[in-house]
């Protein structure tokens, strides 16, 4: 996913902006028939056997009109906006834990350090029986996830089994920030993780790299895999890091008008490995294309995802919002990513073991 962020708190101000990226656009030509609309609305809000929760019903006829679109564009409520970013953010109100499905369970897989979970004695391998007296069997991931979350301040109730033991924990929710970033050095070689673009991403690059520069090598992988993306300039900012001065990515709208970001680095001093998979999408193709074409490091790994769109984010007066696919980006070359992807200079599939991550070490220190 790939986002501009804009924000308006007056329509007029917002329809003027989509005015002027848009200027030939004519609302006469393509406007929809609102009193045919109103007509259909009113006639099931007269004749319907039930009642109608009317800010649902429209919330509903908004999702419709954007999710027709495309895959990408979508509709936001209030609520939904702000779940939206926060999980873009990697930022949440909760206890700091990571869950998946074991055994038909759900079960603890990680506790973030310095966290309330942690802090309580929350343990990896803990099975969740209940939250807040509601029991978790037969509910998704997202549903479990979607009950430990709320309120800063909080106290959610948690029943687990250890060991076959039944144990009641109680944790006070507070706020949480997951950085995008992981980062280590090993066998000579600097390596990071970039779980998201995010919009501390390129800082906390930044902040990896600074590391490594102090053990002393100029090695280096950026990890992409399972990367979704994320906020374009990020994209750009992490690009700059590594690209050499010139393209980094062209965006193109509807009407052939071209906006391209450039990076200014006069040289990369990191010997550069870029590892990517099939769920690397969107801003890391973004990274991956410009690495690629202009020889700034060499790309391991499957075929990307091939998600090579642009989505504008604007919030309206409601504090709802709107997501739309508004461009195409393609890589310095001009080499087209969507529905295509990035192939990788050496294609390596995973097996039983990270063969990737090897190759990458291999080809570094070689």
């Amino acid at each position: 996913m790939i986002l501009m962020k804009k924000k308006t708190n007056k329509i007029l101000v917002l329809l003027l902006t989509l005015t002027l990226l848009l200027p030939s656009f004519s609302f006469a030509q393509t406007s929809v028939d609102y009193e045919y609309v109103d007509f259909i609305v009113e006639y099931i809000n007269a004749y319907y056997i039930k009642d109608i929760d009317y800010e649902t019903h429209q919330n509903n006829i908004l999702k419709g009109l954007l999710q027709n679109l495309d895959p990408y564009s979508d509709y936001y409520s209030k609520e939904e906006y702000e779940e939206f970013i926060n999980s873009l953010n990697q930022s949440f109100s909760g206890i700091g834990i990571v869950l998946k499905f074991e055994k038909n369970n759900v079960v603890i897989d990680r506790v973030l350090d310095d966290t309330p979970a942690k802090a309580q004695g929350l343990k990896a391998g803990d099975v969740i029986i209940s939250v807040n007296y509601q029991k978790v069997e037969g509910l998704s991931l997202e549903e479990v996830t979607s009950l430990l979350r709320g309120k800063a301040g909080n106290i959610v109730r948690i029943e687990i089994k250890r060991e076959n033991e039944l144990k009641v924990i109680k944790v006070r929710r507070e706020k949480i920030e997951i950085s995008p970033v992981e980062y280590d050095v090993f066998k000579g070689v600097g390596y990071i993780k970039l779980n998201s673009f995010s919009d501390k991403a390129s800082e906390k690059v930044k902040e990896a790299l600074k590391y490594i520069d102090t053990v002393g090598t100029n090695k280096v992988i950026l990890d992409l895999r399972d990367n979704p993306g994320g906020y374009l300039d990020e994209a750009v900012k992490v690009a700059s890091l590594f690209v050499p001065k010139g393209p980094i990515v062209h965006i193109k709208d509807k009407y052939g008008n071209v906006q391209s970001h450039y990076s200014n680095l006069e040289e990369s001093k990191y010997k550069l490995v870029v590892l990517v998979n099939e769920k690397s999408a969107s801003a890391s193709e973004i990274v991956a294309a410009a690495v690629k074409d202009t020889k700034a490091g060499y790309i391991i790994g499957t075929k990307t995802y091939g998600k090579g769109t642009v989505q504008n984010i604007v919030q309206l007066p409601k504090e709802d919002a709107i997501k739309l696919t508004v461009a195409e980006y393609f890589s310095p070359k001009w080499v087209k990513i969507d529905r295509v992807g990035v192939t990788p200079d050496l294609i390596v599939e995973n097996e039983t073991f990270d063969i990737q991550l090897e190759k990458a070490i291999d080809y570094l220190n070689n």
